[in-house]
């Protein structure tokens, strides 16, 4: 089975749906699946950095030449806010469509397949007034496979990562903030952020003692798992980090994230910090003793929900095939 995957990444959208469709393709090829992309071209670093292999990048991924390279597939995976509805339609004309979905705010389901919405709380109601079959929920989170069989451990450090592109420019903040009586922060970079930026954070972290940068780690799994405490992005990284049962505190740099951020301190699963561009060093001394209730953590995300929604995509798409 082919399966083209669509989606976008960037300085000014950030790294999140190319991270989660990549954990989707994996778990996909696992199955036997395989699959191609097509790209914008700002995605090009982040995509190079994951080892994405067939792909094709087009200056506007949500055109005429995207459907008709999709027509050679078996489906097609859309994840992209950016992408016009009648977009949805096309390209569910000319063949059987996913839809990546966590803003259920677009009437996607009208014309899709399948959605996937793996959000706490997503619910069959989001989407009834569909024909669409659903994947909602934790349980099918999607993480990179290097998660899927990690096991967590506890180190005296606090991780730091403000997302692939770091658009609000957070890692610069936290290391002028970051006290000397602080514990060790490791700072990481993801492949989306500028060469200005990693030369600003590390022109003001250097000979900081406490202060470790890291530019893209390909080890950032493991770096995750052993860290005593999660600071990050209220989107992937928060789902990885709950997976491996961390004390996770979470911020916002765009509009959706806000809303993800606030469910999970109802939930008592994280601490949300609010907007990063509201934020002061007293707000991030306070979040270090953070710490949250293991026992509501115990499988909450499912390290290797990738495959499960991969099985049952499979099984759903070769369904309505023979329908």
């Amino acid at each position: 089975m082919k399966a083209v995957i669509i989606t976008n990444a960037g300085p000014d959208i950030g790294g999140g749906h190319l991270s989660r469709c990549f954990a989707l393709s994996q778990a996909l090829e696992t199955y036997g699946t395989s699959c191609s992309w097509i790209l914008n071209e700002d995605a090009s670093s982040q995509a190079g950095a994951l080892g994405i292999g067939e792909k094709f990048f087009l200056r506007d991924i949500f055109c005429r030449e995207s459907i008709d390279i999709a027509r050679d597939a078996d489906f097609a995976v859309v994840d992209s806010y950016a992408a016009p509805g009648d977009f949805f339609r096309d390209i569910s004309e000319a063949v059987k469509l996913v839809v990546i979905d966590d803003l259920h705010d677009r009437g996607v389901e009208a014309c899709a397949d399948v959605v996937i919405n793996y959000g706490f709380g997503a619910s069959k109601e989001f989407y009834e007034s569909g024909r669409c079959a659903c994947l909602l929920g934790p349980g099918y989170a999607l993480l990179r496979r290097e998660f899927w069989t990690l096991t967590p451990e506890e180190r005296d450090y606090v991780l730091f990562s403000p997302g692939a592109a770091d658009v609000a420019g957070a890692a610069q903040d936290i290391a002028r903030w970051w006290d000397a009586s602080w514990p060790a922060l490791v700072i990481v970079l993801g492949p989306l952020v500028s060469v200005r930026s990693l030369h600003a954070v590390g022109e003001i972290s250097s000979g900081r003692e406490n202060i470790k940068v890291l530019h893209n780690p390909s080890d950032f799994p493991l770096v995750l798992s052993r860290a005593r405490l999660v600071i990050c992005t209220a989107s992937v990284t928060a789902y990885e980090a709950l997976a491996m049962e961390k004390n996770t505190v979470v911020f916002s740099v765009a509009q959706n994230q806000s809303g993800f951020g606030e469910r999970l301190e109802r939930m008592g699963v994280a601490l949300d910090l609010g907007c990063w561009h509201d934020m002061k060093p007293d707000d991030i001394h306070g979040a270090l003793s953070y710490k949250a209730d293991h026992h509501s953590l115990k499988d909450l995300v499912k390290k290797d929900g990738a495959r499960f929604c991969a099985r049952e995509l499979l099984q759903l798409i070769c369904q309505g095939s023979n329908d």
